[in-house]
């Protein structure tokens, strides 16, 4: 029985032997190239922030109580709930345009080995990994080093440099919301902590701007509507009481109170009004987020190591099967 058992033994690390100087090589080989390769991969840095939308029907229609009397009379303007639809944030985020605004943003790093705009740190401070480098230097495509060179940042035909930072940006800048709560959460991945928390602020600046701007100017438009009703009304008012039409003078007069009572609520609202409440204020990440190398290179050595096995054993395997 015994012999038989060490048989077995034998014969079970029989092709182990036979491929021991493969096995010596293959192994060690496989971990070394892959530290390498990932430990060239330059390490980055999450920073996050969160932004509520604010509610603007809520503060209309509070505002508008006052409103409710029965000589009131409405446009039929479509209530103004938000700026653009909050499902749209991340597309707006994520469009060449909006991404212009942000690369103009001023970053410097922690150890302050640069200082100047997003768009010049992507270009000339930014890492790259050897993927990114070998496609570059197989594409010919050299960086500008001069500060002249760099061509403008133009959202509508971005040229060499400024599309490459284009790039750059998207794959660091994105924005997700919440559909349930409508909460906006910003998260920006740069290879410097300080670098990671500046772009994140401003890019919530941008976002708040943008959509304050456009609410405000929504809010405008409406309030110039009411204004030329208004006067339109008092025209007609002054014609009516002057041909004695008490009736129709009358009614003429209740719609434009009415009307002036919209355009001072309008009005009020048209004071850049901010979209948004920061909930998670922007800090300077302290860890890495990734890669991990050592983590990463033992992993991918253990799946090279069930491969050779798989290799070595597989006419046992096929026997057995």
């Amino acid at each position: 029985m015994q012999d038989n058992q060490e048989l077995s033994w034998c014969t079970l690390f029989a092709p182990l032997k036979a491929n021991r100087v493969f096995l010596y090589w293959f192994i060690p080989l496989v971990f070394v190239c892959t530290f390498v390769l990932t430990y060239s991969v330059p390490a980055y840095y999450v920073c996050y922030t969160s932004l509520s939308t604010e509610e603007i029907s809520a503060i209309s229609e509070s505002r508008s109580i006052t409103l409710n009397h029965p000589a009131n009379y409405d446009l039929g303007l479509a209530p103004l709930r938000y700026s653009i639809a909050p499902d749209d944030y991340d597309e707006l985020v994520a469009s060449t345009a909006f991404l212009c605004k942000v690369l103009a943003a001023k970053v410097k790093t922690k150890d302050n080995s640069f200082e100047g705009t997003y768009y010049e740190y992507l270009i000339k401070h930014h890492r790259n990994t050897w993927a990114a480098s070998c496609k570059q230097w197989i594409q010919g495509s050299n960086i500008a080093q001069a500060e002249d060179e760099l061509p403008e940042l133009d959202p509508f035909q971005p040229k060499q440099h400024a599309a490459i930072a284009i790039s750059r940006a998207k794959k660091s800048i994105s924005c997700s919301i919440n559909h349930k709560t409508k909460l906006v959460t910003i998260t920006v991945k740069e290879q410097d902590p300080m670098v990671a928390a500046l772009v994140a602020q401003a890019t919530s600046d941008e976002l708040n701007r943008f959509t304050t701007d456009y609410y405000t100017d929504k809010v405008k438009q409406t309030y110039q509507l009411l204004q030329t009703q208004i006067e339109l009304m008092r025209a007609q008012y002054e014609e009516a009481a002057r041909a004695g039409d008490n009736a129709r003078a009358t009614m003429l007069h209740d719609a434009c109170i009415s009307f002036e009572r919209q355009a001072i609520m309008q009005n009020a609202l048209a004071h850049n009004y901010k979209m948004f409440t920061t909930l998670q204020n922007v800090t300077v990440p302290t860890q890495k987020a990734g890669p991990k190398h050592l983590v990463t290179a033992i992993a991918v050595t253990l799946v090279a190591l069930v491969l050779a096995l798989l290799v070595i054993y597989r006419k046992e395997l096929i026997s057995i099967s």
